[in-house]
């Protein structure tokens, strides 16, 4: 397996904090695999009243951080203005294993914005963390929303190959769309089984819940410290549609989620 190597942090001036959220999970993500960590901090929304901010201030204290948990870090402060700062983002990101990212929606743009652009034109998975998440790292069990298709066998491998998690779940959510399939649980258990992976698979009814609360909630009380899923999204027109798991769970996001297209 290829262990995880290097990671990428997109850390907003104006929402990063060094103790949780993105920040403290990529802290504990690169020290738990020996990992290099990229911090790319700068003022995302400049057109904001009240909302300028220090970026290279904040990103000494971000780097200070990591050095205090002897974590080795590169910073980037500056960017080319001749592309836009979600297009230098993914840039970075595409010399990464894997991009961590928050998904704080306020201001003309933000982390959401940044986050969509990531899933799709990075090439590489992307974790986006809840912005008061606190807890550590865990490898010992992730759950996974399996529906069958492309891009949950892309999150699914990225996972394993990545990350090394001990144990996996997988969670199908009945009544949320259709997923014909010639497969049974039991291929799906046994395969996963062969990459040293100890794996079950159950399924669940939304029961009122949304999507994402469903998957989060199912995967919690599995035990699992992380979800992960394909993300879907469409173009139409001129605009980007996002699918509606993918959409609800960024809206929604209450755990670290791993997300790859």
């Amino acid at each position: 397996m290829m262990a995880l190597k290097s990671i990428f942090l997109f850390a907003p001036a104006e929402t990063a904090v060094v103790g949780k959220g993105p920040m403290g999970f990529a802290l504990s993500l690169a020290k738990a695999h020996s990992a290099q960590l990229t911090i790319f901090t700068v003022a995302l929304d400049v057109t904001t009243p009240g909302r300028s901010t220090d970026a290279q201030s904040v990103a000494d204290q971000l780097c200070s951080a990591a050095d205090a948990a002897g974590v080795a870090c590169t910073l980037i402060t500056e960017h080319s203005h001749a592309l836009g700062v979600h297009e230098v983002v993914a840039e970075h990101a595409r010399l990464h294993d894997l991009s961590i990212i928050g998904s704080q929606k306020s201001g003309l743009l933000n982390e959401r914005m940044v986050a969509e652009y990531l899933m799709f034109e990075s090439g590489r998975p992307v974790i986006v963390v809840p912005e008061a998440y606190d807890l550590p790292y865990q490898h010992e069990a992730f759950g996974v929303a399996w529906d069958n298709t492309p891009a949950a066998a892309r999150a699914l491998g990225d996972a394993i190959t990545l990350l090394e998690p001990d144990a996996m779940h997988f969670l199908t959510i009945v009544g949320e769309k259709q997923m014909p399939t010639d497969l049974d649980s039991n291929a799906l258990v046994t395969v996963t089984g062969r990459r040293g992976v100890q794996a079950d698979h159950a399924n669940a009814a939304l029961f009122g819940r949304s999507i994402a609360s469903a998957l989060q909630d199912e995967s919690r009380a599995a035990g699992a410290s992380m979800l992960v899923m394909g993300a879907f999204g469409h173009s139409r027109w001129r605009s980007f549609v996002l699918g509606s798991a993918t959409a609800d769970i960024l809206d929604r996001t209450e755990m670290p989620v791993l997300l790859s297209h």
